[in-house]
């Protein structure tokens, strides 16, 4: 265990709202500023903070939307932002001057862009990729002259691009739905090379050498570990890998060689640290699991991470790291506590699902929420949301039901194609263990989810309509065959491989489809969804309610105007979490059978 020193650094401002977000963040060697997002002003911006001092100061406009952002060595620009003005997810990318004066840089509405973070002599380099096109494109673009040129144009969906010189870009093509591969581009000659070694599914890359990056990834193998990989000889060498973890984020000290990563455990994350020259002493620097945001290195071996719980909004704290010691410090990190505890249940088939239970056993009512995805998982990080449900006395049960990463690539093919209903199978065997381990009424569950959780919750509703007293879908889908026909081709094709085949699985989309089952619902239904939503098309929840309204179903439909497929203003998630409690509460009070009433379709008031 390392003997160390944790401190709090305040990264917001005084009012502490409990929807505030801190993300991204990355130390600026040259000022000596920590860098981040936040939303503490409405939208997330980008800010600044001297730990010295503890003086924070905004570095864009409030009115921007900055999604992420990369520092860059260059005499002119000091950050290169990426901005999503118009909520779509395409993001638009703009300079931010060493003088403060933010100037559009690549901007095409219709685009997605992905930057490679690094300017050569005022160059830089992105893939862009436009919603009516196949094509993924290498670009090169000139800081000064605004200008930029195609280098390449290809097939693959390339979505991650490094350069590691002015010559040599690595970039990764997504080949299937959860995997990728490295691909190797030469500047000079226009040659896209495939490499062989590190295929699978790839997370986190940083370049440790002119020809060596650190990633995470599986290899094509159960678990996601820490390897290096040289991409001239294409040797592999693994730094970390656990049999029952997955590496889910790291950093490494630009100097140093210290790491620390994430590992994830109980629905949550284990802080370790360790070095490129010894990874088998790898440490802990949290006593429990916890939920990691982000993290970097400050200085010298000075660790700043940003951490929640599910009753603990993001905060900033630094780890003073000092040489290692043969007993734990009684000052090593721990999480907030919380009544929250990790439990496991036996599902249909006799497999074991994880879930996570938040609030009072003794609540008397409760909500089953399902994450996204479907390759993500549940972790115990801080949602406003279901914190708010908690503190109105209902019990919160998240499981992470087949399909979730976090327990290994066998665990996440288990709902692909005609197996989705093998994932609702396991949602219902929850739902009647819940009931017995807590001996709930029948009108006191409801379900909700966000996502893929949203279609699962119109399964759920749809396929076993007596088991709820009541249903939240946020931006889900009604007809996966409908939402695949309307995804961009190149996403189509992947998500093909995880939902099916929107022609060959025709039947069995239109036999499961919650759209078509419309008229089956027996409990209250509220929809919410971003009007401006291109991941999930605003079709699907509008069709949705209009099939229960022409049923005389008692359902909801309120847009959230303005917000995408993720709500990005802190008074977009401040209304939708009111809206949403105000509903449970009411439904969970109140017999599960109520009038139908026509479908409505407006805006939470205050949300733009």
């Amino acid at each position: 265990m390392y003997r160390h020193v944790v401190t709090p650094l305040e990264l917001k401002d005084g009012t502490r709202s409990r929807h505030t977000r801190l993300n991204s963040v990355t130390w600026d060697p040259t000022s000596r500023e920590l860098i981040y997002l936040s939303n503490e002003a409405g939208l997330t911006g980008l800010w600044s903070c001297d730990p010295a001092t503890g003086k924070r100061k905004a570095l864009t406009d409030p009115y921007l939307n900055v999604v992420r952002y990369w520092p860059v060595e260059d005499p002119v620009v000091r950050l290169v932002l990426a901005l999503d003005p118009a909520f779509t997810e395409r993001e638009q990318l703009f300079l931010l001057h060493h003088d403060g004066t933010l100037r559009a840089w690549i901007e095409a509405e219709d685009a997605y862009h992905y930057f490679g973070g690094q300017l050569f002599d005022g160059v830089g380099f992105y893939v862009s990729n436009s919603a009516s096109d196949t094509r993924h494109r290498i670009m090169q673009a000139d800081r000064s002259t605004g200008r930029d040129r195609e280098l390449f144009a290809s097939d693959a969906v390339l979505t991650t691009v490094m350069p590691l010189s002015s010559e040599r870009l690595l970039l990764l093509e997504e080949y299937t739905n959860i995997d990728r591969r490295f691909r190797v581009f030469d500047t000079q000659t226009g040659v896209l090379t495939a490499l062989a070694a590190g295929y699978g599914r790839i997370g986190q890359i940083r370049p440790i050498s002119a020809d060596t990056v650190i990633f995470a990834g599986d290899l094509g193998g159960e678990r996601v570990g820490l390897h290096t990989l040289n991409l001239d000889s294409e040797a592999v060498y693994t730094v970390l890998e656990r049999p029952d973890q997955d590496v889910l984020a790291f950093c490494v000290h630009p100097t140093t060689g210290r790491i620390a990563m994430t590992l994830s455990k109980e629905c949550a994350s284990e802080l370790v640290t360790t070095t490129l020259d010894a990874p088998h002493v790898a440490v802990a620097l949290t006593r429990e699991p916890i939920h990691v945001h982000s993290m970097c290195f400050l200085g010298e071996d000075d660790l700043l991470t940003v951490t929640s719980g599910p009753f603990q909004p993001p905060e900033a704290q630094v780890h003073a790291l000092a040489k290692p010691a043969e007993a734990p410090d009684a000052s090593c990190a721990t999480t907030e506590a919380g009544a929250e505890t990790v439990e496991r249940f036996t599902s249909f088939d006799g497999r074991e699902i994880e879930y996570v239970v938040m609030g009072s056993p003794d609540s008397g009512r409760a909500m089953i929420y399902l994450h996204g995805g479907p390759e993500s998982m549940f972790e115990r990080s801080h949602s406003p949301v279901l914190e708010q449900l908690v503190d109105n006395d209902v019990l919160v049960i998240a499981p992470n039901i087949r399909g979730s990463e976090g327990y290994g690539r066998c665990f996440i093919g288990l709902d692909d194609g005609n197996r989705r209903t093998d994932a609702l199978a396991d949602v219902i065997a929850l739902r009647e263990h819940v009931q017995a381990r807590h001996g709930l009424d029948d009108d006191k569950i409801g379900v909700m989810g966000h996502s893929y959780g949203g279609f699962m919750t119109l399964m759920a509703i749809s396929h076993h309509p007596g088991l709820w007293a009541c249903a939240v879908d946020i931006a889900g889908m009604s007809h996966l065959g409908n939402f695949l026909k309307t995804a961009p081709a190149w996403r189509r094709r992947l998500r093909a491989m995880e939902y099916g085949d929107a022609a060959t699985h025709a039947d069995f989309f239109d036999d499961t489809a919650p759209l078509n089952k419309a008229g089956e619902i027996r409990c209250p239904l509220l929809i919410l969804h971003g009007d401006s939503d291109t991941r999930v098309p605003t079709t699907e929840s509008l069709a949705m309610a209009e099939a229960m309204a022409a049923e005389n179903r008692d359902v909801e439909l309120r847009w959230i105007e303005g917000e995408g497929h993720f709500l990005t203003r802190r008074t977009s998630t401040e209304c939708a979490a009111s809206t949403i409690v105000e509903f449970v509460k009411a439904r969970l009070a109140t017999p599960s059978e109520t009038p139908g009433r026509p479908a409505h379709s407006y805006s939470i008031p205050g949300a733009t």
